[in-house]
């Protein structure tokens, strides 16, 4: 082996440019590898980075009769849990939610708040920076509100002041002192910027309310499916004593990554992963073709190698080893280009509410895997040619002093140019179809003046007890709020709306007048947009018939809706339906008839959905929502309103914060920026894919010319023109892309399907994508083929009668 690794080292220093070729090859497909691979790791596999990590799980419940429908635990289920069970070292909870922080000369801020068992931050090992966690005092009835707060939250809303600890401030109303500041970086369990104790209430402690995640640290040596199992037992002790509320519970465990990180997500990681295997298998297959042609220079050499007593075995040994020095140098490079994607990644998603503990860092499992694909790309792009160049005819070999000597790899190389495009097909397709989706959602609903539309948050406290919770007192603060809003420097329209347009809905069953559904457990459903009544001119979407919303709309008797051009064709087709009606079904419970007054234009509100309901319009006065959005047309920059809108928010109650404050524009990118980010990467994979097969091609053909030089010679002298030589020598190449194309587009149209999962996309066998990607690749292959038997065509006769 020492002998053949000098040996190998001695011949790629002869070729330093070929060795160059097939090492950059390699670098691009292992490094984007190992980037997505990376990338995968940190989202599906990798601990969290916390003590203990890789014993951390989660514990849900899920319903016997509908396996994968997971729901939150209670807090007397979650205590007989902790006590019963033999498997945790630890077992503590965590609710979600978002909390206000204000007090005097500090504005209002709505942090991500966790409410955690107070032995929670004891289980990870992770006490505070500065002043002190929880105790168990801190969650007993009747304890004083202590708080938690996120090293974050200490730098930017308090500068970092050591007297923070012991301050006494507003939470959600509540007098509430701080006691601790956690570590940097710390947003246990998912983003969580400040922590209250879980106290128990009257509330809380009946066992159908569930509202918890539990959080458990295995025992060492005990494994995930010893807790569920464990658990398993235990739910079904609580359903035989509580059949009531648990008759039908069971316990889930789960990792974290399989808690935060399944589903859609995971889809997507995957697929990625896919995706740059195939640029690994394109890569390989390219550098194949040219370790086939580099072996046809060297079968003298190899079969003097035989003649003079080396086995078959040392003679494919030798080539290997040389395969697995060029990939291991592409390696080397492809490294350093991944640690230079994974930072790009992170950088592109640092702002769009990515876990904490999602870190994309390399650990061994990327070196390992990293390893593993360097070492077998050398195997595989370099077994087949090292076994076909160890079939040597001596005599033939011995006599033949050609470059072409007796070895013929002609089928093979055109079986792995064929296999390049097919794979390149596949991936421009995804790409494609991504992109294409991401640029539509760019361009909806043309006629909003998105640009001059600026939006914002407030969410109203309407719990018992609370200044909200009736729907009069909140029907008065939009009022007021609207009136102030309208009145800003600079506004032309202000509105009050529970969504903003091509941001998605809730949906709500529905049942018409007069027109009972074929299927009642199927009702027709809707997308109901609820604001105040000039929403339909601020956006521009025009009045169709009938009348816009007014006053008084939506209240009791007085209910109405416009509804858009879709819902009339669908349910009302070829009349208007004006004076018709219909009503929600809420929970199979009839609400009031809603009188149809008004058609407007259509409006696409939930991009994402493959096949959304259509929308209607009613008053926020029929349902005075507390998560109210604002939205302002101004001639002007939106951003320039920020400050004022906030002071006039805080005129009317000072303690209510303006969050999610943004214009039109930014809060769709923002919504849609997955497919911004994993487009452009499926783009760069398609395109480093394109460059590898079109290169592929070139070579083989531009090779297969050179072998048959002397042939065209012969051709040429008996009378060929130029024109037979060009298709002489491109009917190879195309066939080999004819066969390529049609491979991959039958891939591409099966692969494609997982388009609707991924993008919501309506039609993934998208004409103009696969049109588009057709016609691109025969554009290139065209003149990948076309260059070398441009070439031949002009080569004179005698010069190539001459060149063997």
């Amino acid at each position: 082996m020492p002998h053949d690794l000098r040996f190998a080292v001695r011949q790629l220093a002869r070729r330093p440019w070929f060795s160059a070729a097939v090492a950059v090859t390699l670098a691009l497909g292992i490094g984007i590898n190992t980037t997505v691979f990376t990338l995968v790791n940190a989202a599906l596999f990798k601990p969290v980075p916390l003590p203990g990590g890789d014993r951390l799980v989660t514990v849900m419940q899920e319903r016997i009769s509908d396996p994968g429908h997971m729901q939150a635990v209670s807090l007397p289920d979650f205590r007989d849990y902790r006590e019963q069970n033999h498997c945790f070292a630890d077992l503590e909870a965590a609710g979600q939610n978002q909390g206000v922080l204000s007090e005097e000369n500090n504005p209002p801020e709505r942090f991500n708040l966790g409410t955690v068992s107070s032995g929670m931050f004891d289980m990870l090992r992770t006490p505070p920076v500065l002043g002190r966690g929880f105790s168990s005092a801190d969650d007993r009835p009747g304890a004083a509100p202590v708080l938690l707060i996120g090293y974050d939250v200490w730098q930017k809303r308090y500068g970092g002041a050591r007297d923070v600890i012991g301050r006494s401030v507003h939470l959600d109303g509540k007098p509430t002192v701080i006691v601790g500041v956690m570590p940097p970086g710390f947003k246990f369990p998912n983003n969580e910027e400040i922590w209250r104790p879980l106290v128990p209430t009257a509330e809380r402690e009946k066992r159908g309310r569930r509202s918890l995640m539990l959080f458990g640290l295995l025992k060492p040596g005990l494994s995930q499916s010893d807790a569920q199992g464990d658990l398993t037992v235990i739910s079904s002790r609580l359903a035989r004593a509580y059949p009531k509320t648990n008759r039908d519970l069971t316990a889930l465990v789960q990792t974290f990554q399989q808690t935060f990180n399944g589903g859609p997500i995971k889809l997507v990681f995957l697929v990625m992963l896919g995706a740059v295997g195939f640029v690994l298998l394109i890569a390989c297959a390219n550098v194949a073709n040219l370790m086939l042609s580099r072996a046809l220079g060297r079968s003298r050499e190899i079969a003097v190698r035989a003649a003079i007593g080396a086995s078959r075995w040392q003679i494919v040994r030798q080539l290997l080893t040389e395969s697995i020095l060029l990939s291991s140098l592409g390696g080397v490079l492809g490294l350093g280009l991944s640690t230079f994607g994974v930072r790009a990644f992170d950088n592109a998603t640092q702002n769009v509410g990515k876990p904490f503990w999602v870190q994309f860092t390399m650990d061994w499992r990327v070196f390992a895997y990293f390893a593993a694909i360097s070492v077998l790309s050398g195997i595989a792009f370099g077994l087949l040619p090292a076994w076909r160049a160890s079939r040597v005819d001596l005599n033939s070999a011995l006599k033949n002093g050609t470059a072409g000597g007796t070895f013929r790899g002609g089928r093979l190389t055109g079986a792995l140019v064929a296999l390049q495009f097919a794979l390149t097909v596949v991936l421009l397709a995804g790409a494609g179809l991504m992109m294409r989706s991401f640029l539509t959602l760019q361009r909806i609903n043309p006629f909003v003046p998105a640009a001059h539309l600026f939006t914002a948050r407030i969410s109203l406290p309407d719990g018992k007890g609370e200044r909200y919770e009736t729907p009069e007192s909140r029907i008065r603060m939009h009022d007021r709020l609207e009136a102030r809003l309208a009145a800003l420097p600079g506004v032309d329209q202000a509105v009050l709306a529970s969504d903003f347009p091509g941001l998605g809905s809730q949906t709500r069953d529905i049942e018409i007048e007069g027109r009972p559904a074929p299927n009642p457990k199927q009702p027709p459903r809707v997308a109901p947009i609820f604001a105040t009544p000039n929403y339909l001119a601020t956006i521009n979407l025009p009045l169709l018939g009938g009348r816009a919303l007014r006053d008084p709309d939506g209240e009791t008797g007085h209910e109405a809706a416009v509804v858009t051009r879709a819902f009339a064709v669908r349910y009302w087709p070829g009349e208007l339906p004006i004076g018709q009606r219909f009503r929600f079904l809420n929970d199979g419970k009839p609400g009031a008839w809603i009188t149809i007054v008004g058609v407007c234009g259509d409006i696409v509100q939930d991009p994402q959905s493959p096949n959304p309901p259509p929308v209607v319009y009613l008053s926020d006065r029929q349902e005075p929502w507390a998560w109210l959005g604002l939205m302002l047309r101004t001639p002007g920059d939106p951003a320039a309103l920020a400050s004022s809108v906030r002071a006039a928010v805080q005129a009317i109650d000072p303690t209510l914060p303006l969050f999610e404050v943004q214009s039109l524009p930014h809060a769709i990118e923002h919504n849609n920026w997955f497919l911004k980010v994993f487009g452009s990467l499926f783009l760069t994979f398609a395109l480093i894919a394109l460059t590898m097969a079109s290169v592929g091609i070139y070579a083989v053909v531009a090779q297969s010319t050179a072998r048959r030089t002397r042939e065209i010679g012969i051709r040429m002298a008996l009378g060929a023109t130029a024109g037979s030589v060009v298709r002489l020598v491109l009917s190879r190449g195309l066939r080999q892309l004819a066969i390529g194309l049609v491979i991959g587009l039958g891939g591409a149209l099966a692969v494609s399907q997982l388009m609707v999962h991924l993008i919501g996309a309506e039609s993934p066998r998208d004409p103009v994508v696969f049109g588009a990607v057709t016609g691109l690749l025969v554009s290139i292959g065209l003149f990948a083929c076309w260059l070398p038997a441009r070439r031949a065509a002009y080569v004179q006769p005698t010069e190539a009668l001459r060149s063997e």
